[in-house]
């Protein structure tokens, strides 16, 4: 193929963007991770609902990626940043035990 054929061929390919939030991942896996350390409901609605909470609390860095580039853009978490979203965490837990979107959870005493 040559060089005019290939640049014509991937011009009629669109490129398959998409756009994310970086934290994503790093958020979830923490949530699943603290909420495996306490007596919260473990029940998907309630990891979604923590999860949401840390995201509305400001855990969002949105970008615009081709598909398997996103580890170049993730935000690095430092020690500090990481005890900061332990410590949301920990209250969007707190709010969704005491909360809870389900009627079969029984609050722990």
């Amino acid at each position: 193929m040559s060089n005019k054929e290939e640049a014509a061929a991937n011009r009629k390919r669109p490129e398959q963007f998409k756009l994310v939030n970086a934290y994503d991942e790093i958020v979830k896996t923490a949530v699943s991770e603290m909420m495996n350390t306490t007596d919260a409901c473990k029940c998907e609605r309630c990891y979604l609902d923590v999860c949401a909470i840390v995201f509305n609390q400001g855990y969002s860095h949105f970008v615009n990626t081709r598909e398997g580039e996103l580890l170049k853009k993730v935000p690095e978490m430092n020690h500090g940043n990481r005890a900061q979203l332990m410590v949301q965490i920990l209250h969007a837990i707190k709010k969704v035990q005491d909360f809870p979107h389900h009627s079969g959870y029984q609050k722990k005493s």
